[in-house]
This record gives structure tokens, sequence and C-alpha cells, in this order.
């Protein structure tokens, strides 16, 4: 099988030292192609439960994406002219990461109060104490962003066109975030359980969600307890993980092989920003979360540009 890389916010820790040099590789957790059964009987939005085939294998990060890992990128980035040096020092609400394209987005909120990321005028450093929490206040774009540099150090191909987003899901080998589908096979498997360290009721020693922690926690600190059954760590609560689909309604088929999702989403309103948005699935939860919501078969959505109430988004990867 050719393998494919795809990215979910997971991380490692990197040190400042090494910004401006190769990007550290991913410690990654191979997963094995095969089918499961998509969706749960919960809710409307998650409804019908479906057959889902993946015919590939692929990796997925072991571990959150981190602020230290996120700002070596965001270094490497600078250092290569892809990011828009103006927006980095705007005012107030204005001050964000932009890349340079066609159609050039936020990739990360520098401007908000909770965001672990700075900006000193020549490099991106996470705050002090802060280097091996998941990165927040990070757009979908900046999630795409981080895929395309990762595949672009390794030598592979950059599946984000970043002058209008297309992904290429499964053409080619590179780095990108995991279809919906991906991330709950991976959450599930092999025997579709309910959560990822099976079907036992959710405890504050197996993930950061309900406010327990009252904040995120660092990568893996809920390992080996809350691991998935592949071991990976965080896949309910700490943050909420952005999916490569844009959010609709399943199709209502009954089986389904490597779903890629819909291609747009439909606009819907947001009551936070008084005005409509397409929306991108999220998926896991996060620490502000209520626990019923951190079943595998749960998704969410989110605008792909950063609100007040979307900071908790961050990724994870695969190959």
């Amino acid at each position: 099988m050719i393998k494919k890389m795809v990215i979910l916010f997971l991380g490692f820790f990197l040190t400042m030292g090494s910004v401006f040099a190769r990007l550290k590789a991913v410690e990654m957790v191979f997963v094995p192609h095969g089918s499961f059964m998509m969706g749960t009987t919960d809710y409307a939005n998650t409804q019908p439960v479906h057959k889902v085939i993946l015919t590939h294998d692929f990796y997925i990060s072991k571990y959150e994406i981190t602020n230290s890992q996120f700002a070596d990128m965001l270094n490497y980035a600078l250092k290569k002219g892809y990011i828009d040096t103006k927006a980095l020092h705007g005012e107030g609400r204005e001050r964000t990461v932009k890349c340079i394209s066609k159609s050039p987005q936020k990739l990360l909120d520098l401007s908000d109060t909770d965001c672990q990321i700075k900006f000193d005028g020549e490099k991106f450093v996470p705050l002090p104490g802060k280097e091996n929490y998941p990165v927040i206040e990070v757009s979908w774009y900046g999630a795409a962003f981080y895929c395309n540099m990762l595949s672009e150090q390794e030598g592979l191909d950059k599946l984000y066109d970043i002058d209008d987003w297309s992904c290429d899901v499964y053409g080619k080998t590179g780095y990108r975030l995991p279809t919906e589908a991906e991330w709950e096979y991976v959450a599930r498997y092999n025997d579709a359980r309910a959560f990822p360290w099976g079907n036992e009721s959710y405890s504050k020693e197996k993930a950061n969600c309900e406010s327990t922690v009252g904040d995120t926690t660092k990568v893996g600190s809920y390992s080996p307890k809350g691991d998935s059954k592949l071991g990976v760590c965080d896949l309910a609560g700490n943050v909420a993980e952005w999916c490569n689909d844009w959010y609709d309604l399943y199709s209502g088929k009954e089986e389904e092989i490597d779903p890629e999702g819909s291609p747009s989403s439909p606009m819907v309103y947001i009551p936070l920003i008084k005005r409509s948005w397409p929306l991108k699935v999220i998926r896991g939860g996060s620490w502000r979360y209520d626990p019923s919501n951190v079943k595998m078969g749960v998704p969410f959505t989110i605008d792909t540009v950063i609100n007040k109430d979307s900071y908790l988004t961050y990724f994870r990867s695969f190959d």
C-alpha cells in the first residue's frame, strides 16, 4: 500500500535551538487500513451509522503539535519568505500571522491573550513553560500550512494549494489533516469503542475535559491511561482537533470507500460573530467540553478562521 501522510494536531517537544534548522520529524503511529462503523445514534448530525472502508495504510502523529513545534515551523517559513511580515506588526486585533498567497489567510492569532506563541521582532517564541503544551489560536489554514511546511522539509508533495486551499487527499504522498473518517477510525480502532481508552466511562485520570484542570495540559499528560488502542494520546479532551473535511451531514450511503468529506460547507449562522460562515469539522472535545461530548462518534463544527471560542483546536499527524 502507498502510505499517505496526514496531520491531526499532535506534536512533540522542540527547543528554540532548532530554529532555522530542519524541522524535526513528528513521532508517528502506524495505522493499518481497514473498515469500521462510523457515526452514532446519539445525535441527529451523527447519523446514520454507516460502514467506512479505508484502503490505505497511513501514520498519525502520537502527540499533539506543541507551541514549540509550531513556532519552529513559523520561523522556517519566515526565513523562506512565506510569511507576510506586515501583518506581524499590526496593532491590537490586527497583529496576526498570515501567509503570502493569492488567498492569504490568518494562520495564528498573535493578538489574542490566549495565544502561547509570541513574535519578538525577529522570531517566533513559545511562552516560557508552555513549550510542550498544544498550540492554540491556530486556524484551519494554519494547520494546513504547517502540513505543507513539514512536507517541504521532507521532500514530499505539498498537498495543499495555498492559492485556493484545495487538498489532494489521496493522489500523492505528503502531510495533511486527517479526514473525519480517518480520525474516527483511529479513535475507535478496532473494536468500535466509545472512547479512545475503551468503553469505560470518563474519569479525570484519562482525559482533560469538563474543566477538571481549567486549562490545557502538556501533551501526553494522560498517557497511558487515556491512550487509544494504537497508542495515540489526547484524542479526547485537552484541545479539539481540526479535520480536513468541510462540515455537512453524512451522505446517507450505507457504505463509503475512502470518503473525503463534502467538497464545500453550507453557510451556517454563528451567533458569536453574528454572521454566516462555512465550517470545518473538529473532533475530540476539549478541556471545556462535557465528557459526553468526547465520545468518538461525535463531530463538532467551527469556522476556518479563529474566533474567541475556537482556540481549543489543534492538529495531529498522519502519513
